[in-house]
This record gives C-alpha cells, sequence and structure tokens, in this order.
C-alpha cells in the first residue's frame, strides 16, 4: 500500500526555538508540550471510500420565471483536521497536508453562488434541477513528533466537485448522465 508521507524541517513548533540563559540552553514548556513537526502519513485517496453529498440545488421552472426558481438545497461541506492531542501546531500543519495531498484541509465547497454562476448559463425550456456535488471523503493521518510519538487525527474534506443540470421530464438510459444528476433527478424532480 502506498503511503503519502511529507517531511518539513521544524516550522511546526509551538514554541519558538531553545531559548538561551546564561550559557546553557534552555527549552520552555511550550515547546516541550508541542510536537514540532509536520511529518505526516495517510493512505492514498483513491482507495478511501466516498459518499455522494448534494451541497446546492436550485429547481427551475423557466416559464415562471424567478418565481419557480427555487433553491432547495444551500449546505456547503467544510473542511477541517481533527487531532486526538493539542500538541499540533494547526496551520503549518494545514499546509503540509494541502501540499501533498492537493486537498482542502480547510474552507467550505462552492455551492448555491457557485450553483447560479453556473445556471446563467442554462438554456432549458423543461422544468430542470441544477445541482452541485462533492463527494466526502475521511482521511486517516498519523503525525510523527520530534519527539517520536505519534498523534492521530483524520481530515474530513471533499473531492470531484461537479455542478449540473438534469431535465425532470427525460428518462436517461445507462451511463448517459453522471450519478450526481440521476441521483438529483429522483430527489428532486416531482
Amino acid at each position: 500500500m502506498a503511503v503519502a508521507v511529507v517531511a518539513m524541517s521544524a516550522t511546526g513548533c509551538t514554541g519558538g526555538g531553545p531559548k538561551e540563559s546564561g550559557s546553557a540552553a534552555a527549552t520552555s514548556s511550550a515547546e516541550r508540550a508541542g510536537c514540532g513537526s509536520t511529518d505526516f502519513t495517510a493512505p492514498p485517496v483513491k482507495n478511501l471510500p466516498r459518499s455522494l453529498t448534494f451541497t446546492a440545488i436550485r429547481k427551475v421552472d423557466p416559464p415562471w420565471g424567478d418565481e419557480k426558481n427555487v433553491a432547495l438545497l444551500d449546505k456547503p461541506v467544510t473542511a477541517k483536521v481533527e487531532w486526538e492531542s493539542g500538541r499540533v501546531n494547526e496551520s503549518t500543519v494545514l499546509a503540509a497536508i494541502e501540499g501533498e495531498l492537493e486537498l482542502n484541509a480547510s474552507g467550505t465547497s462552492d455551492a448555491l453562488s457557485g450553483l447560479d454562476r453556473f445556471l446563467s448559463g442554462a438554456k432549458e425550456k423543461k422544468v430542470y434541477v441544477g445541482y452541485a456535488a462533492v463527494e466526502k471523503i475521511t482521511v486517516p493521518l498519523s503525525l510523527k513528533c520530534l519527539d517520536g510519538t505519534k498523534i492521530r487525527g483524520k481530515l474530513s474534506t471533499w473531492i470531484n466537485a461537479e455542478f449540473g443540470v438534469v431535465v425532470c421530464a427525460t428518462k436517461y438510459g445507462k451511463g448517459e448522465t453522471p450519478a450526481a444528476a440521476l441521483k438529483a433527478q429522483a430527489e428532486f424532480c416531482d
């Protein structure tokens, strides 16, 4: 099994480096308590289970215009990392995770505003559903601290963001449209 590993200098320290007291070096309690590392491992994202989640749904009835342009859902997914210990310098480790795994470790997925930008070009004359969907995933993490201890964590985020339109009255054959479109049609067309 392939594992992503990233190692950086000890810029992830929660303290500022050794303190000099006279001629002897001393380490602050904050430095002893901090992990001091951004050296983490994670399994390959392609092997992780995922779940399709709608972040925005708008049902549009073109003959009625804005009167029937109803937002049925606006629920962006928020990315976050949770650690089993408070010893982790969050901002430094988040940057390492985003850089190495190429996943969002903070922030929110685009939802209704992104869907509306997408739908501004729709020219459909029949009732349709516009959707924004993502695949939610959870990535287990292990952070190796400078003192040799390991801290477990998990990244909850999304991949494969998708915008689309599905016409409610159309019957689609197998493979003619993405799974998200078929799910939106089944759940949000009356």
